[in-house]
């Protein structure tokens, strides 16, 4: 683009900073922003503040709770790259050489809003009811960061103007600010209040930021007709960018499909730094990619392939300096830095391998979407294949290798989107075949290399490390056992015993969820002769049996409810301040069935709770665990499902290690789950067991439901550190 056309653009003033920051932009003292470097050296600033961040991210959220993080990360940039096409359009109309209508960046901008307000409007509600079918992403903790991906993608148009037509100060400033988003405020949020703080913070940071820098200024909304023509034109480059992403990020989803929350958690942290890696390789590539865009246009076809060929050597070879870097180093920094990530140390130095040929592709990508004449069939053609083999070969690798396996796929499958991406490219005449093949056997190579030399490093990574074994930790006391071979119900009178069979405030029920269980008190004079005939409890051969079964109609009408059952607590007779607490028990099998032994505040504040088991009857190869916390009044919890065996066919062990830093679930006493305490959740709590039925989550029984329905449980302890107070 020649500078006078440059110029003018840049004076149409449908995108304009800030008054404050155009006097900025002027000054003599800021100037050095207006170059290439700056913004190199700047984003690089921001991307080592950004790995800093996601390097504290594994330590405050644990394995399990970071595999969530990740996955959630991953919608925050599908929706942060949802706009439709339009900066790759800018690209292809700015960069390459074509003369911008009069208005067109401002169109742009309107585009972008409206793209935005379709995220937050639809995609987000769905995005939120879809992920409460699941229990790996809560539904808030979802919607945050979808509406905070739109957000990030609205505040982000100006940056594409800018870029695309060379107006390297302002691209530079806006661009940094954004960046910042993911450091300090991101961090802040992960600190107070876990994964929903984190989404908080990105909303609220990138809210402000839209509304700062990207208002169209001097150019009066365009007919609808125009901007979606613009949508038109720009879907097919959208879809080669999305379809680019969906790969970058598809390991995670794969390997939350395969693996179990901890063991997703553990292939997630080694993933997350091999994505920062390669998004600093992208933003480097911002800056240089349309200089060389505009080459390659004014060239004749195969000129500029030396230049990319040579691009490529260098970031080979810087990659592989990293690669071995990490090979080296990272067996004694991950578990010193991150204790509950050493069984990770193989499977990240495998990622970091992987990061040659997908450093490489994400360098040429912007090209490839700019240059390609029929995009959507080229996107087909590069990334269904690679997602397929890189589908096979981690189920293939994990079934064999397991977390390790996964990690390898992933190199397998990156070197097949290289060869996919480098045959593109030639196809459409940037690379010659010699340099294409050249660039694919200099890859094959390193990798090779790299591979060799961490399998000689780590000669007993076949497998992955034994997750850590349950059982209370060494020193810790035992401080209440109940075998129930009676049931001690507790007597105010006496203030003796120890279960209470209703909440402490007195409710019989749960009507938040939309329960249909009235949970009977057998004690002497506190129900209707009739109801006490409905006593949900009775000791038998293996202990305590907690029975729920239907009411007649007088009784349903009586309580409200069509259902009896039964609820005990420990909060007259045993509450605690960390701990290690156990249950042996099997759950009833049964749709509208609901088991559940969890912790709840002595000072009857919600949340905190902590979950240990929540098992539906008509899903009982699994259960669900979860630590409910609180964020500037929303409500926020890091939730883990583990796949089991059938536990309504056998006595199970459900278990909780509850400590200042974090909370460990165990099943059958092994670690399945892992989370940071939450803010909040350093009180005194008391322990509950209870079969509910109904309510908003596992529904109504239905016919198929077998009445009477029995909850046994075997035992119930509870072992506190030395420096535990009792309540």
């Amino acid at each position: 683009m020649t500078s006078a056309a440059t110029a003018a653009l840049a004076s149409q003033g449908s995108v304009a900073l800030p008054h404050r920051m155009r006097m900025l932009r002027d000054s003599h003292r800021v100037r050095w922003l207006g170059h290439p470097v700056s913004y190199t050296i700047g984003t690089t600033i921001a991307s080592l503040l950004s790995i800093g961040t996601s390097l504290l991210a594994p330590s405050l959220l644990g394995p399990a709770a970071f595999g969530t993080f990740a996955l959630l990360t991953s919608l925050f940039q599908y929706a942060s790259r949802f706009d439709m096409g339009l900066s790759q359009l800018a690209d292809r109309d700015l960069a390459a050489g074509a003369t911008p209508a009069p208005g067109r960046d401002g169109e742009i901008l309107y585009a972008n809003w409206l793209a935005g307000l379709l995220i937050l409007v639809v995609i987000t509600p769905l995005a939120a009811i879809a992920a409460s079918w699941t229990t790996t992403m809560t539904p808030l903790d979802t919607a945050l960061a979808v509406g905070g991906g739109a957000l990030a993608m609205v505040a982000n148009a100006p940056v594409t103007i800018f870029r695309a037509s060379a107006r390297v100060w302002e691209f530079t400033t806006v661009a940094l600010t954004l960046q910042a988003g993911m450091t300090l405020p991101r961090l802040f949020g992960l600190m107070v209040a876990g994964i929903t703080g984190c989404f908080v913070a990105l909303v609220a940071w990138y809210a402000v930021l839209a509304l700062i820098f990207a208002r169209p200024a001097a150019l009066a909304f365009p007919p609808p007709k125009r901007l979606f023509g613009l949508w038109r034109a720009a879907f097919p480059l959208f879809l080669f960018n999305a379809l680019w992403l969906v790969y970058l990020t598809a390991n995670r989803w794969i390997a939350a499909f395969l693996t179990t929350p901890e063991e997703l958690g553990l292939f997630a942290f080694g993933a997350n730094l091999a994505f920062v890696g390669l998004g600093m390789i992208s933003t480097i590539a911002q800056v240089y990619y349309p200089k060389l865009l505009a080459r390659i246009v004014r060239s004749p076809a195969g000129a500029c392939s030396r230049a990319i060929e040579g691009q490529s050597l260098a970031l080979g070879g810087l990659l592989t300096g990293v690669s071995v870097l990490a090979i080296v180093a990272a067996p004694g920094l991950i578990p010193w830095l991150f204790p509950q990530y050493g069984s990770a140390t193989a499977s990240t130095v495998i990622l970091s391998i992987s990061c040659l040929p997908m450093g490489l592709v994400a360098w040429l990508v912007p090209l490839s979407i700019a240059l390609s004449k029929t995009p959507k069939r080229d996107a087909v053609r590069i990334f269904v294949p690679a997602v397929l083999v890189l589908v096979v070969a981690m189920a293939a690798g994990q079934s064999i290798l397991e977390t390790e396996g996964l990690a390898w796929g992933c190199v397998i499958g990156g070197f097949a989107l290289l060869i996919a991406a480098a045959a593109h490219l030639r196809g459409i005449a940037v690379l010659s075949r010699q340099s294409a093949l050249r660039m694919i056997g200099l890859q094959g190579v390193l990798i090779g290399a790299l591979s060799a030399l961490a399998i000689a490093a780590f000669p007993q990574a076949g497998r992955s490390a034994t997750l850590n074994a349950g059982g209370p930790p060494a020193g810790w006391r035992l401080a209440f056992d109940e075998t129930f071979d009676t049931l001690k119900l507790w007597d105010p009178a006496r203030r003796s015993g120890v279960w209470e069979p209703h909440y402490p405030w007195g409710a019989r029920t749960n009507a938040s969820n939309g329960e249909l269980q009235y949970y009977v008190d057998p004690r002497a004079g506190n129900e209707s002769p009739a109801l006490v005939r409905f006593n949900p409890f009775f000791i038998d051969k293996n202990g305590l049996v907690i029975r729920a079964r239907p009411l007649p109609a007088d009784l349903a009408t009586q309580t409200g409810h069509a259902f009896a059952s039964g609820l005990l607590t420990t909060a007259q007779s045993f509450s605690f301040t960390y701990g290690y607490v156990e249950m042996r028990a099997r759950v009833p099998r049964g749709r509208g069935l609901w088991s559940a032994f969890w912790l709840a505040p002595v000072d009857q504040s919600w949340p905190p709770e902590i979950d240990i088991l929540e098992s539906l009857g008509d899903d009982t190869r699994n259960y669900v665990m979860t630590a409910h916390s609180s964020f500037l009044g929303f409500h926020g919890q890091s939730q883990f499902r583990v796949t089991t065996p059938d536990l309504a066919d056998a006595f199970h062990t459900y278990a909780v290690k509850w400590t200042a830093d974090e909370i460990v679930w165990y099943f059958d006493g092994r670690k399945v789950a892992t989370t940071a305490t939450p803010g909040g959740t350093h009180k005194p709590m008391y322990l509950i067991v209870n079969l509910a039925v109904g309510g908003n989550w596992p529904g109504a029984p239905d016919v198929s439901t077998p009445f009477p329905a029995d909850f046994q449980i075997d035992s119930i302890r509870a072992y506190l550190p030395p420096e535990a107070q009792l309540r």
